[in-house]
C-alpha cells in the first residue's frame, strides 16, 4: 500500500496474512525513500567513489569472503572472529529476503559462531509461537524439517532448500551435545494470534482443563486470527471497527492473564516454571499482535510498534535462555540500528545493549531474487531479475574495484576520515522485502550497521 492511500481490505488482512512475511516492510522502504529529498543534490559518481576507496586502501581494510558454501573451509571466517567474539547479540540482516547466497553464507557463519564463539540461540523474523515447532525438531522431535518450517504461516521466505539445510544441521549438531550446549531456536515476531493462542490453549488443556471452556470462549477471536471480522465487514467498516475493538480484545486478553496470575503457584507446581513462563509469552504475543490494530491508518506507527515488540521479544528470549549469546536473522530493515525514518528493532537493541549488540547488513549489486512480483497483472511468487543499477553508486564502486565478496567492519574505517565521511552518506542500494513494489532505498551504511557483507552477484533461493 502506498503512503497516503486509504487502507484496503487486503491491507488489514496483510497484518495477519499467510502470504506476506513483512507486509509493512514496504512501508518502511517508502519512508526511507522519502528521506532522499533531504539529501544534498551533489551525488558523487561511481568513478569518484572508487577513487576515494582506492586511495584510502579499501582493499586492505575489507576481509575477503572466499566461499558462501556452508561446508567450505572456514579460514576466511577466522579473520571475522575478533569482531564478533565479545558480542552478546549479533544480527545478520539481509537486504533481500529471497537471496540464496545470504542464506548459505549465514548458515556458514552460524556454524562457525556456534562452534567457535559459543552462540547458543538463533532467532528469526517469524512468529514467536509458530517457530516453536522448529525448536522441537532440532532438539530431536518427530517429523521433518519441512513439516516444522511449514508451521510458519508466512513460510515462503523460509520454505526453501537453503533454510532446510540449516535446520537439518542444527538438529545434527544438537544430537551430539549435552543439554546445556544445545542450540535453541526462536521467532521474535508477533504477526499472528492463532499459533500463540493455540499454544496457550494446549497448555491450559494439559494443566488446567477445568478452565478450558472459559478460555475458548474468551479467546475466540484470537484462536482464528479474527476471521469473523474479515469475513463480515467491508474495508470502510474495518477502518472504524478494528481500532475500537482493541479495547474488547484487551479486556479478553486481561481476563486470561488474570487467571494465570491468580493461579500461578498451582500452574507452576503442575507444569514447572519454564513452561508457565513460556505460556505467558505466547499470550503476550497475542497482545502485541492485536495492539497494532490501533494504528491501521498510520503505517509508520504500525511499523514502529512491531519493531518495538520484536526488540522486547529478543530481550525476553535472551533472559529466558539465561543470557546465552544469540544470533538474530531478519531483514536489514529491522536489524539495522538507524532511526532516521523509523525506529527499528536494531535501534532499540543498540540503545539497550550498546557495544554488546552488533548488526551486520548483507547487500548485493544484482542477480536474481525470489520475491512476489506481478506477471501479466497477477502477483506471483518466483524468481525475479535485479540488474546492477548505475544509481547504486556505492555497490557499483565496489564492483569497479573488483571488491566482489567481503566483510567490512565499520571500525576498520574509523581512523580514516575520508572513508568514514563516505560511509556516513546515504546511498541508493537494493533493499527488497516480501514484494517487488520497492527495490531501491537509501541506506546510511556507516550509521545503520556495525559491519556490512557485500556479495556481487546473487541468485534466488531454491523452493
Amino acid at each position: 500500500m502506498k503512503t497516503g492511500q486509504k487502507p484496503t481490505f487486503d491491507f488489514f488482512r496483510s497484518l495477519l496474512s499467510s502470504n506476506m512475511v513483512v507486509p509493512l516492510l514496504v512501508i518502511v522502504l517508502l519512508f526511507m525513500t522519502l528521506s532522499c529529498n533531504k539529501k544534498n543534490n551533489s551525488i558523487p559518481s561511481v568513478a569518484e567513489v572508487y577513487e576515494i576507496l582506492n586511495k584510502q586502501d579499501f582493499g586492505n581494510l575489507i576481509l575477503p569472503i572466499t566461499s558462501v558454501t556452508p561446508s567450505a573451509n572456514t579460514d576466511d571466517l577466522a579473520a571475522i572472529l575478533p569482531f564478533l567474539s565479545d558480542k552478546l547479540i549479533v544480527a545478520l540482516g539481509e537486504s533481500t529476503h529471497g537471496t540464496s547466497e545470504f542464506f548459505t553464507l549465514r548458515h556458514r557463519m552460524i556454524q562457525y559462531m556456534v562452534k567457535q564463539l559459543n552462540f547458543r540461540v538463533l532467532a528469526i523474523e517469524a512468529n514467536f509461537s509458530a517457530v516453536e515447532a522448529i525448536n522441537d525438531y532440532i532438539h530431536g522431535g518427530p517429523g521433518t524439517a519441512k513439516n516444522a518450517v511449514e508451521n510458519i504461516k508466512q513460510s515462503w521466505v523460509y520454505n526453501n532448500l537453503e533454510f532446510l539445510q540449516l535446520i537439518e544441521w542444527l538438529r545434527e549438531y544438537n544430537n551430539g551435545q549435552s543439554v546445556v550446549n544445545k542450540v535453541s531456536f526462536y521467532g521474535f515476531d508477533a504477526q499472528h494470534c492463532e499459533p500463540s493462542s493455540k499454544r496457550v490453549q494446549s497448555y491450559i488443556s494439559q494443566y488446567a482443563p477445568s478452565y478450558l471452556t472459559v478460555f475458548d470462549t474468551t479467546a475466540k477471536h484470537f484462536l482464528n486470527d479474527f476471521e469473523e471480522y474479515f469475513a463480515t465487514y467491508t474495508n470502510d467498516q474495518l477502518l472504524k471497527i478494528l481500532p475500537k475493538s482493541v479495547a474488547d480484545f484487551q479486556s479478553r486478553w486481561s481476563k486470561v492473564s488474570t487467571y494465570f496470575q491468580n493461579n500461578k503457584a498451582d500452574l507452576i507446581a503442575k507444569s514447572g516454571d519454564r513452561a508457565y513462563d513460556l505460556a505467558l509469552r505466547h499470550w503476550e504475543i497475542v497482545r502485541q499482535t492485536f495492539s497494532r490494530f490501533i494504528y491501521v491508518e498510520d503505517e509508520l506507527k504500525t511499523f514502529n510498534h512491531r519493531d518495538t515488540s520484536m526488540a522486547d521479544n529478543v530481550d525476553w528470549i535472551k533472559k529466558f535462555e539465561n543470557n546465552k549469546k544469540i544470533i538474530l536473522w531478519a531483514h536489514a530493515g529491522h536489524s539495522g540500528s538507524d532511526n532516521s525514518t523509523t525506529t527499528q528493532m536494531g535501534y532499540h537493541l543498540k540503545q539497550r545493549h550498546q557495544a554488546n549488540y552488533f548488526s551486520v547488513g548483507f547487500f548485493t549489486d544484482g542477480g536474481t531474487v525470489r520475491v512476489i512480483h506481478e506477471v501479466n497483472g497477477t502477483p506471483v511468487l518466483g524468481e525475479y531479475k535485479i540488474d546492477p543499477k548505475s544509481e547504486h553508486v556505492i555497490t557499483q564502486a565496489f564492483v569497479k574495484g573488483n571488491w566482489l565478496q567481503f566483510f567490512l567492519p565499520m571500525s576498520a574505517i574509523s581512523g580514516k576520515p575520508e572513508l568514514k565521511n563516505l560511509f556516513s552518506k546515504s546511498w541508493k542500494i537494493y533493499f527488497i522485502g516480501s514484494d517487488i513494489e520497492k527495490t531501491t532505498v537509501e541506506q546510511n551504511l556507516g550509521t545503520a550497521y556495525d559491519a556490512i557483507v557485500f556479495l556481487n552477484k546473487t541468485t534466488a533461493t531454491k523452493p
